[in-house]
């Protein structure tokens, strides 16, 4: 008898509880998303320009303090971490095998909010506040499943059933039944 397995690749936008992250962290994720968003607007002000630069971008430029890009960096890492545990726990009666690709804080991508939006310094904040981690991993399901499309959708519906109820947010970004 051989057991045949189903790989699928998915991709999930989490956004963690902030009093779980508080209780792991020294800085406040808010306070340090608000003071960089701050020094970034005053930056992009100055410099005239149309859009905010993503975070990577002051690390050889001046314009956020150097202390807060750590701060944020350690929150990151500490944030992705506690998703990758959170995936990990909840996801193992789920799925056989799990394979991370990419953890990332939403922090570190490049911001959708332009200077001239009416509310930008307060969706710039919400932007660099280290509390929503994307995730791109690869997943062996036990059960074997022909039909691509009902892989697919029973893969996006157990994700939401198993990891909803743990995190403030959650979105199944992409789905892809690999075999």
């Amino acid at each position: 008898m051989v057991l045949q397995l189903s790989k699928v690749a998915l991709g999930l936008r989490l956004q963690v509880p902030m009093e779980a992250i508080e209780r792991h962290v020294a800085a406040s994720p808010r306070v340090v998303g608000e003071s960089i968003a701050q020094q970034v607007q005053h930056y992009a002000t100055t410099q005239h320009l149309g859009y905010y630069p993503a975070i990577d971008f002051f690390l050889t430029q001046a314009g956020v303090d150097k202390e807060l890009i750590d701060a944020l960096e350690n929150i990151s890492w500490i944030v992705t971490g506690m998703v990758r545990n959170e995936i990990r726990i909840r996801m193992r009666p789920v799925f056989s095998t799990i394979q991370y690709e990419a953890l990332s804080t939403l922090a570190f991508t490049m911001p959708t909010v332009r200077p001239g939006q009416n509310d930008a310094l307060v969706l710039l904040s919400q932007h660099f506040t280290a509390d929503v981690v994307k995730v791109n991993l690869n997943a062996t399901l036990i059960q074997h499943f022909q039909d691509e499309n009902f892989a697919e959708k029973m893969t996006s519906s157990l994700a939401y059933r198993w990891l909803q109820p743990h995190f403030t947010q959650m979105e199944v970004t992409s789905v892809k039944y690999v075999g």
